[in-house]
C-alpha cells in the first residue's frame, strides 16, 4: 500500500516517540521493580513481574508499529492502546501518587460493579491476571514512593504519550482520507 508524504511523516515520528516511550517506560518498570518493590504487593517474584511486563510492552506494540508501518490501521489501534495507558496508568496515576491517592481510575471497578463482577479476589496471588488487574486501576496499591529520577521521567512521558497519541491521531486522519479516496475513485469508475 502506498502511503502519503505526510503519513509517511507522522509515522515516522510515530516510531520515534515510540521508542523513547518505551525506554522511558522501561525505567518506570525497573523502579516499580526495584525501588518501590510492587512485585511483593502482587506475590510475586521481580522476574516475574519484569516478564510479564515484557508480554505486555515488548511483544504486542512492536508488532503494532510494524503493522501501522505497513499500512495497516489495526497497527495505530494497537500503538493507541499502548499509548494511553502509558500516559495514564503509567504517568498520570504515577503523579496522583505522588499526591497521596493510590486508588486506580475508577472508570473499570464502576462498570463492573454495575455488572454485578466481583473482582476483589484476583486481585492478589494471581501472578498475570493480577499485574493486569492492578495496571488497569481495579486494585489500590499500598502508599509508596518513587525515585525523583523515576518521577522526572514520569512527568517527560506523560507529555511523549500526549505527543504520541497525537500523532496516531494525524496518522488515523491520513488513513481516513485515503480510504475515503480509494472509496470515490472506485466509485467513480463504477458509474
Amino acid at each position: 500500500m502506498q502511503l502519503s508524504s505526510n503519513r509517511q511523516k507522522y509515522l515516522r515520528y510515530i516510531t520515534i516517540l515510540f521508542f523513547i516511550s518505551l525506554i522511558g517506560l522501561t525505567l518506570h518498570a525497573l523502579d516499580d521493580a526495584l525501588v518501590t518493590r510492587e512485585p511483593d504487593w502482587y506475590n510475586i517474584s521481580v522476574a516475574e513481574f519484569l516478564f510479564d511486563l515484557a508480554l505486555i510492552y515488548l511483544i504486542v506494540p512492536p508488532i503494532g508499529l510494524w503493522l501501522a508501518r505497513r499500512g495497516h490501521v489495526i497497527g495505530l489501534v494497537i500503538l493507541l492502546a499502548y499509548a494511553f495507558p502509558a500516559f495514564y496508568g503509567a504517568g498520570l496515576n504515577h503523579v496522583r501518587h505522588l499526591f497521596g491517592s493510590f486508588q486506580g481510575s475508577q472508570l473499570l471497578p464502576t462498570i463492573f460493579k454495575a455488572l454485578g463482577i466481583d473482582y476483589a479476589p484476583y486481585l492478589t496471588n494471581h501472578g498475570f491476571l493480577t499485574v493486569i488487574m492492578n495496571m488497569a486501576g481495579l486494585g489500590v496499591t499500598p502508599p509508596h514512593g518513587h525515585t525523583i529520577l523515576s518521577d522526572a521521567v514520569v512527568f517527560f512521558n506523560i507529555g511523549l504519550n500526549l505527543v504520541l497519541m497525537f500523532y496516531l491521531a494525524l496518522a488515523a486522519r491520513e488513513w481516513w482520507r485515503a480510504r475515503t479516496l480509494r472509496r470515490l475513485s472506485r466509485d467513480f469508475r463504477t458509474e
